[in-house]
């Protein structure tokens, strides 16, 4: 069996960081990694150098790498980039969207409401996938939005955000992870009511950041920080 090549191995660290296969703040062996990827040394350092350019990897001089740690105030920054971005881009896609769109749309929620079924009473263990889904739903909303940068940055700030939402929810005592704002949301996209589908997304993102908040920062969650 050859082993794998140096994105390979970036894919197996990055998704293994993001899940929380790998806990946040802790130490990244490169022997360790070799082993566990069955891999060489130069794949796992070239996966280590790309992931700490993402921000998920920290390297500490000469000490090493770790897995980059989370902390609330890093989730609250992360999230109001997010949020401001994704609602504008929300607009311009509802402006610009088209019947396509609409499709992408409602493949996405069906897709969405397919898992969260399969997933019902099993939340924790099916974290990766309602995650996965939630993301394809959001990102289906603002495809239209014309700014490639614009998508690009949303892309990065949802992946910096992932490592949180998922502990989130396999900290859940397997309840249902919120309520399901997203119809209403396409629904009003579907009318073309910029305004209230704006409004609904921009309380559907601050409801699930502080259900985040909530569940691993309780001592902030008095705050009301978004």
């Amino acid at each position: 069996m050859n082993a794998p090549d140096s994105n390979s191995t970036y894919q197996q660290l990055r998704n293994d960081i993001l899940d929380g296969s790998i806990e946040p703040s802790s130490k990244l062996s490169i022997a360790q990694l070799s082993s566990r990827y069955s891999s060489s040394a130069a794949p796992v350092r070239e996966a280590l150098s790309r992931l700490a350019a993402e921000g998920l990897v920290i390297r500490k001089g000469q000490r090493g790498y770790w897995a980059a740690p989370v902390s609330v105030d890093e989730f609250v920054d992360v999230a109001r980039l997010r949020e401001m971005l994704e609602v504008d881009a929300f607009r311009q896609s509802i402006r610009h969207g088209d019947l396509d769109w609409e499709a992408n749309i409602a493949g996405a929620r069906h897709r969405e409401l397919t898992v969260r079924r399969n997933a019902e009473g099993h939340y924790s263990e099916h974290a990766g996938e309602l995650i996965r889904e939630n993301r394809r739903f959001h990102m289906a909303l603002i495809s239209a939005c014309p700014s490639v940068w614009q998508l690009r940055f949303i892309s990065t700030l949802y992946d910096q955000s992932e490592r949180f939402r998922r502990l989130s929810l396999i900290s859940l005592a397997d309840t249902t992870p919120g309520g399901d704002e997203h119809e209403v949301i396409m629904e009003a996209a579907f009318r073309r009511d910029e305004e209230e589908a704006c409004r609904l997304l921009k309380m559907h993102i601050e409801h699930s950041n502080q259900r985040v908040i909530d569940t691993l920062f309780p001592e902030r969650s008095s705050s009301g920080a978004r």
